[in-house]
């Protein structure tokens, strides 16, 4: 097994990262901006090649409690409120996504 090192994402790599990016993940997803709300940024390397990088990214996570009790229409309406709330408020904060993990299927 040939080692590798891995190393802090520098500026320079980016080039290279932009390259593998358009080869193999167009489609995916869009090129991560690594030195932008992320806690870190690496590279994989073996004989001087990059064979991965990628960082740990902060998300902003949406979290809300609900009152089941009310009808149908209150819950909906207060949801659309708090995603608009909740996007503003993470946008502000420099953050392009926001997450939400839904536990309550028919919603």
């Amino acid at each position: 097994m040939t080692p590798q090192t891995i190393r802090a994402l520098e500026r320079f790599d980016i080039e290279v990262l932009k390259e593998l990016h358009e080869k193999f993940y167009k489609n995916e997803f869009d090129f991560p901006e690594f030195f932008k709300n992320f806690l870190c940024a690496f590279v994989v390397e073996e004989n001087g090649k990059i064979v991965t990088a990628g960082g740990i990214r902060t998300i902003a996570e949406l979290v809300l409690i609900t009152n089941k009790d009310l009808s149908v229409r209150a819950r909906r309406q207060s949801l659309f409120k708090a995603l608009d709330t909740s996007l503003y408020i993470s946008g502000k904060f420099g953050y392009d996504h926001l997450h939400a993990f839904v536990q309550d299927e028919p919603w």
